[in-house]
Order: C-alpha cells, then sequence, then structure tokens
C-alpha cells in the first residue's frame, strides 16, 4: 500500500526497540510479557525503563522484531465510511472483473482482496498494512481492514459504499475508471458535496437539517461541532504591492478552525457568534435513538466532510452505541452490529442525498 514519508524499515537496532518500549501506550506488563517469552523471570518493583533497556540489549533477530512489532502496533480503529452512486449502464461481471484486476495488484504488494457476491451486491474486502512513517520505528505498521461494497440501485446503476482513507479512495477510483472504460455508455458519478454552496449560511444548513433528518430516529442531542473558515485570499491589482501584501496576509490573524464539544452545543452562544464571523460546521457527533423505543440504545454518529475548505469527501460512521437501562444512559457503551450499521448509514445517505438536492432545487 502507499506509504507516506521515508524509506522501509530494514534492521531495528538496540536504540529502535529501546525507544519503542518506552513509549507512554506500552505499559510495564507488555515488557514483563517480552522477557517471559525468553525465559527472563522479573521484579514486579523494577521500572518500565530499566526493563526497556536490559530488553534492549538482548539479541534479537529477524522473527524477534517482527513478533515485538505485532506487539507494539497500533490497533486499528473503525474507520468512516464514504458513499457515491455510479449511473449507467454496469455490468455486474465488469465489477467483478475490475476488482480481481485489482486484486492482482494488491497482492503485489502483500496485501490480501476477498471478493463475495450475495445476490446484487459484490463486496471486496481488503487486508492491508498502512506504514506511517512518522511513527517510531516498531509502531510504523498498522494492520487495517477495508470494505469496497457496490450495491445494485434498481435499473439506475450502482452504489458505492467504501472505507474512507488515503490507501483505499485510489483504489475505489481505480476500480470506476475501469468501469467507465468498459461501459457501453457515459456513467454519471453523484456524490454527497457542498463544493457548488459557498455561502456559510447554506453549509451549516446541510448539517442542522442532516442531524435531525435520520428517519424512524429521534434526534437528542448534537455534543461535538466542527467550525470552519477559509482564510481570505488576496488579489493582487499591483505587483509593487506583491510583497508588502503577502507580508500582511502572513501577519494577519486568523483562526482557521474552532471545535464546540459538550452538550446541545447547537444552542450555544458561541456558535451563533461563529455563525456571524461567516464559520460554517464541517464535522458534527450526535446522538439518536429509535422512536418506536423510548428505551431504546442511543447511537453516536459522525459525519463530516474531509475537504472542509471545499466541503467535499462526506463520510460518516456510528462511533459507539450507549447502553441504556429502563430508559437511562448506563455509563457503557458496545460498538454497533454489523445489521445497525447498515441501516442506519443507509438512513445517512438518504438524509444527505435529500438535503442536497434541496438544496439544488431538484
Amino acid at each position: 500500500m502507499r506509504s507516506r514519508f521515508g524509506p522501509s524499515l530494514y534492521f531495528a537496532n538496540d536504540k529502535v526497540i529501546f525507544d519503542s518500549l518506552n513509549q507512554h501506550s506500552v505499559t510495564t506488563d507488555l515488557i514483563r510479557e517480552l522477557l517471559n517469552e525468553r525465559g527472563i523471570l522479573v521484579s514486579s518493583n523494577t521500572s518500565k525503563e530499566k526493563l526497556a533497556q536490559y530488553f534492549s540489549r538482548l539479541t534479537a533477530d529477524f522473527f524477534d522484531h517482527k513478533s515485538i512489532a505485532s506487539k507494539l502496533g497500533k490497533v486499528a480503529k473503525r474507520e468512516r465510511i464514504t458513499y457515491s452512486e455510479l449511473k449507467g449502464k454496469i455490468n455486474q461481471s465488469d465489477i467483478i472483473n475490475s476488482l480481481n484486476e485489482l486484486k492482482v495488484e494488491l497482492q503485489e504488494k502483500d496485501s490480501t482482496i476477498q471478493i463475495d457476491v450475495v445476490d446484487d451486491r459484490v463486496i471486496a474486502l481488503i487486508t492491508y498494512q498502512h506504514i506511517d512513517y512518522t511513527k517510531t520505528d516498531l509502531r510504523q505498521v498498522e494492520p487495517r481492514d477495508a470494505i469496497i461494497e457496490f450495491t445494485r440501485d434498481g435499473s439506475s446503476g450502482y452504489i458505492i459504499r467504501s472505507t474512507q482513507n488515503i490507501d483505499i479512495d485510489p483504489l475505489v477510483e481505480q476500480v470506476v475508471s475501469k468501469l467507465e472504460i468498459s461501459a457501453p455508455e457515459k456513467l454519471n458519478r453523484v456524490r454527497v458535496s457542498l463544493e457548488a454552496f459557498t455561502d456559510p449560511k447554506i453549509r451549516t444548513a446541510f448539517f442542522e437539517n442532516l442531524i435531525e433528518s435520520i428517519k424512524g430516529y429521534t434526534f437528542i442531542d448534537l455534543t461535538e461541532a466542527y467550525c470552519f473558515k477559509p482564510k481570505a485570499k488576496r488579489f493582487i491589482v499591483d505587483e509593487d504591492e506583491e510583497s508588502d501584501l503577502s507580508t500582511d496576509v502572513e501577519k494577519s490573524p486568523h483562526v482557521e478552525r474552532v471545535t464546540l464539544r459538550g452538550d446541545r452545543v447547537n444552542k450555544s452562544f458561541l456558535i451563533n457568534d461563529l455563525y456571524k464571523e461567516k464559520y460554517y460546521i464541517v464535522k458534527v457527533v450526535w446522538h439518536i435513538r429509535l422512536k418506536s423505543k423510548i428505551d431504546s440504545d442511543i447511537y453516536e454518529l459522525e459525519a463530516q466532510f474531509g475537504r472542509p475548505d471545499l466541503c467535499t469527501g462526506f463520510s460518516y460512521q456510528i462511533k459507539s452505541v450507549l447502553m441504556c437501562d429502563d430508559g437511562k444512559i448506563s455509563g457503557k457503551k458496545r460498538s454497533p452490529k454489523k445489521e445497525e450499521m447498515d441501516i442506519i448509514y443507509r438512513l445517512i445517505e438518504g438524509a444527505a442525498i435529500y438535503e442536497c438536492s434541496k438544496l439544488a432545487g431538484l
């Protein structure tokens, strides 16, 4: 998969291991486990730094480095889903062929892809390693899973749902490009986007309406609102003034992003002041619950635009489910079930498309 910075790591010396073990996120118990695997017992009173120092001096081969890296590697978190529609004449066989071509390319990069066909759905499950060279050497590799799903949308084409990140987005575009080439007629790609609507009030209204438009669910509270205001561009008329204007732009104060967290943040006087200064919402976290069950669990949802300046790259997810007991929040959380994600994700997509259509006057 695509890497972000620097060359590959070929060897981890004692300093690399020592620095990795000394990170705040690495527990003393984990270092004890690594030592116990070598038949070394340690006192519970020995400090983490001394244990890391001792372990880093031991001889380690390739398999040791691999084992240590797997234990120190980041745990993959649930990622947001993005959505688009591909309208036109598309054969399911062409989708499968395009994914199979992608499968060959991924296998050459030590990644795997499993393609399943269930009725009118083609699902590609991708397993790969995300590499981030900004992390310490033994924590650079993060195992990840991703999904690309094509679902038949009547006779109008296919709905595409996929994991949104810098590794998977290009793969989706690659598959779509292959389909556009093989299609007998031009295909139309429909996305949730506010790029055509530059008015801050319109962009904010999109999210204000979205959070209350999930059919069959009651809106409870907006707990997080991320506001954005792009820096004003200066247009230079006189070339002699170019240097002075660029200096003014660099020195002029500008707060690009403001985050509000709490209860009912959409009712806060602070957010009203931000609206007056032409900030607009680009990301929200809100709570909903089923209308049909007054004691149902509460779903914590998130929706955002990946490109806040253009309001493109729409994505969403269920962050967590707040468990309720006798209609009251118990303080416990759980992960969403697959059937819950399938239902709510489709409702978010429908609400987002409807709001965009309303704005466009369709």
